[in-house]
């Protein structure tokens, strides 16, 4: 199956033989930290060496903002935590598509309707730096934060109506095994900003069944969602403004671990919980959403 790499403007990469696709540990930790991992050399010879030096400084950045020493600080154990929970927690989980993840796009009435709502929010003064700053756990790693924060603005009542809606409809065409879905979580937007890095992670329950929408960007270069898919390869995804990746969240591998080059990426978070009235999953029906759409972009 196609994985499709990329990494920095001056490494574009792309893999059509399995033999050149690579798992976790490789441009970013996963599962291990680089120097414990098995993988150590595949990162070297499909990235260089940049990709340790650039995880060494963001943990250093992190205890440097909240303190303590190496691995005895708060950053390094929750860190472990991150490491720990996307080692055991696919391997426990129901998978209900093939691959795991599924790029669409969102209808031209909410797309309008979305660009209208955004287009107030970008003409307050000073933006994206007069939102609010997204409150971080201390010392999560999950982000970059401690570099600069990473913004938040409210969607409104009834664009959020909007967007369950037609999010839940999209759910329930590509998980056609589910009787209904729960609402778990519609975020507002969060908006990254020059340098941010999403580490690798899975989300917890009741997070199981979600989207990003990219609502609006302002970069120099594409900053793919990297997937680790049911395959167990790694799949960079990009969306544009109006376009949707459906995920797993609960059991695929999510994060963007190249820094984000440009002003600004705003995306919204849509989430819910399945429900079945069958007490399995008939595998049979399981979808492979590579077979109708371009969800692993050549970058």
């Amino acid at each position: 199956m196609k994985a499709v790499i990329a990494a920095a403007a001056s490494l574009l990469l792309t893999s059509t033989a399995s033999a050149q696709n690579f798992g976790v540990d490789v441009s970013f930790p996963i599962h291990y930290n680089f120097i414990g991992s098995d993988n150590l050399s595949a990162t070297n010879e499909v990235f260089g060496n940049d990709r340790v030096e650039l995880y060494s400084k963001y943990m250093d950045g992190c205890i440097q903002r909240y303190g303590g020493h190496g691995a005895n600080s708060l950053c390094s154990h929750n860190e472990a935590d991150r490491l720990r929970l996307n080692l055991e927690q696919p391997k426990l989980q129901t998978n209900y598509t093939e691959i795991g993840f599924k790029k669409t796009k969102l209808s031209d009435e909410t797309r309008s309707m979305l660009q209208t709502f955004w287009a107030g929010v970008k003409a307050k003064e000073n933006f994206p730096d007069s939102l609010w700053p997204e409150a971080w756990p201390k010392a999560n790693t999950y982000v970059n934060h401690w570099e600069s924060d990473s913004k938040m603005h409210p969607l409104d009542t009834k664009l959020r109506q909007v967007l369950w809606d037609e999010i839940e409809k999209k759910m329930q065409e590509w998980i056609p095994t589910v009787s209904s879905f729960s609402k778990s979580s519609l975020y507002g937007v969060r908006v990254y900003r020059e340098g941010h890095i999403l580490a690798p992670h899975v989300d917890r329950d009741p997070l199981i069944s979600s989207a990003i929408i990219n609502i609006d960007q302002e970069v120099t270069e594409p900053w793919p969602l990297e997937v680790i898919g049911h395959d167990g390869f790694a799949h960079n995804i990009t969306i544009s403004p109006g376009e949707v990746i459906l995920y797993e969240s609960h059991s695929i591998i999510h994060g963007r671990p190249f820094a984000l080059k440009g002003s600004y990426y705003a995306n919204a978070f849509v989430h819910f919980k399945p429900d079945f009235e069958a007490a399995e999953v008939d595998s049979s029906s399981l979808e492979d959403s590579s077979s109708d759409d371009d969800s692993r972009d050549e970058l």
